[in-house]
């Protein structure tokens, strides 16, 4: 019998749950290349729920961006705003979907 403390690190197993990801793999979203240096990760579920409790459109970016917040804000800091906006437009197409931003509870700034 197996018991939690036998179950691989991470969280990866076999059964229904690898051949979910097995089906998924091959249509699953890449990362967004903004620039050589900055990749942003596809969103996670943590991210999906840290959005939900999220008050402003620049909360939801913090937690979209993640890791690559600070280095994203920095190339776009002195950068014309219509970037900015097609930039998040073009993100959240990306992530989300085509006409994610249209959608109630969409981002209003993308």
């Amino acid at each position: 019998m197996t018991n939690s403390s036998d179950a691989p690190v991470g969280g990866e197993v076999g059964g229904r749950f690898h051949e979910l990801q097995a089906e998924l793999a091959p249509r699953r979203r890449a990362p967004y290349r903004l620039t050589d240096e900055i990749s942003i990760a596809p969103v996670t579920r943590g991210q999906l729920l840290a959005l939900r409790r999220t008050h402003n459109d620049d909360e939801q970016m913090a937690v979209v961006l993640g890791d690559q917040y600070d280095a994203v804000e920095a190339l776009f800091a002195e950068r014309p705003l219509d970037e900015w906006y097609a930039f998040q437009k073009d993100l959240y197409a990306h992530l989300f979907g085509q006409g994610s931003s249209e959608l109630p509870g969409g981002s209003q700034g993308s």
